[in-house]
């Protein structure tokens, strides 16, 4: 019955959302439709295949005194199968429905403060959007621009939800010993982005580092980080740019064993399954090819692991309108399997 109840909302938000709006003076509204398939196949071919409906609806209030406040409706509803990969469905292979983002927010100056649930995007904490349900963080955030082409971030942030969360249909702690403090300072100027993030897990420290540069057909990038100084990785990545055709190479090698952190990772060889995370001194190499043409895409990312599976991806993208995007990804994980996932999303 839950499933039917949220359908509805998603549905009348949609078809009346100018109503709404215009009976509730000063809430603002956005949101987001997606159908999503995903088929998976593990190394003894047995295959999974979960059909799902969802999206979002996010409220706001306009700002009054510099005060707002947000809240985010996340929601995944089965139609057809179960994934016990969590990543359409709940640890109980379920549908669910989450309040996502749940936020007061004050801007002062150049500052940005928030307090209570929302979605953060930094190197070891991230949305990680790949499934239903992005990851978001309880906690708090501030970001200050007060200084030209500089952001400093400081976030302390104790629970999170979603596609990466060992729950993903309830906020649960980061750590069974407390919260994580982060603190990121972001350069920012014409072709060059450096950035730094320290991270303070309790009793360990997380730091990272990565600079960039970009010009018109080229990019060049550098990233190292130490997680507990034992176990340290850098990395080096390359594009460059013919027409609408764009390759890449990118590195890394792990000392020690590292994680993703909380999220998906930063890391240049990373593949749309497989990182460099969890095994003992990997190293990778990934090779890519990406070609556009007016509204299509297509992708191919190669990841070599000396250590680990190596992975395959294939990517069609199609934007429809300027609202409305089709998106088509298959995994080849060699002894680890396959996957196959379809996304069509609508903003409105």
């Amino acid at each position: 019955m839950k499933r039917y109840i949220v359908g509805t909302f998603f549905t009348f938000s949609f078809l009346y959302c100018d109503s709404l709006n215009s009976a509730i003076e000063g809430i603002e509204h956005k949101g987001e439709l997606r159908f999503g398939a995903v088929q998976t196949k593990d190394s003894e071919d047995k295959k999974e295949t979960t059909l799902s409906f969802g999206g979002r609806v996010s409220l706001s209030t306009k700002p009054k005194y510099g005060f707002s406040a947000t809240a985010t409706m996340f929601t995944t509803n089965a139609l057809f199968g179960r994934d016990k990969e969590a990543m359409f469905l709940d640890s109980n292979s379920k549908s669910y429905s989450i309040l996502g983002e749940s936020y007061i927010k004050f801007e002062f100056g150049k500052n940005i403060l928030k307090a209570g649930r929302q979605i953060m995007d930094t190197p070891y904490a991230d949305s990680d959007d790949i499934g239903m349900v992005p990851n978001s963080f309880e906690g708090y955030s501030l970001i200050n621009r007060d200084m030209e082409n500089i952001t400093i971030v400081l976030a302390w942030l104790d629970k999170w939800s979603g596609v990466d969360a060992p729950i993903p249909e309830k906020f649960t702690e980061l750590l069974d010993s407390g919260g994580v403090f982060t603190t990121g300072l972001v350069f920012s100027k014409d072709k060059i982005e450096a950035q730094y993030w320290y991270y303070d897990l309790d009793s360990i420290t997380f730091h990272y580092l990565e600079a960039d540069f970009n010009s018109d057909n080229l990019e060049f990038g550098v990233q190292y980080s130490d997680q507990d100084r034992d176990n340290s990785l850098y990395g080096a990545k390359l594009k460059t740019a013919f027409n609408n055709l764009e390759l890449g190479i990118a590195y890394n090698r792990v000392n020690g064993v590292i994680t993703n952190g909380f999220g998906g990772g930063p890391f240049f060889t990373s593949s749309e399954d497989h990182t460099i995370a969890d095994i003992r001194d990997q190293e990778a190499i990934a090779y890519s090819l990406e070609y556009n043409i007016d509204k299509f895409s297509f992708g191919v990312n190669h990841v070599d692991f000396d250590k680990g599976e190596d992975e395959t991806d294939y990517s069609v993208s199609f934007e429809v309108n300027e609202n409305h995007t089709l998106d088509l990804i298959y995994s080849n994980m060699f002894g680890d399997g396959s996957m196959f996932r379809f996304f069509a999303n609508y903003k409105f």
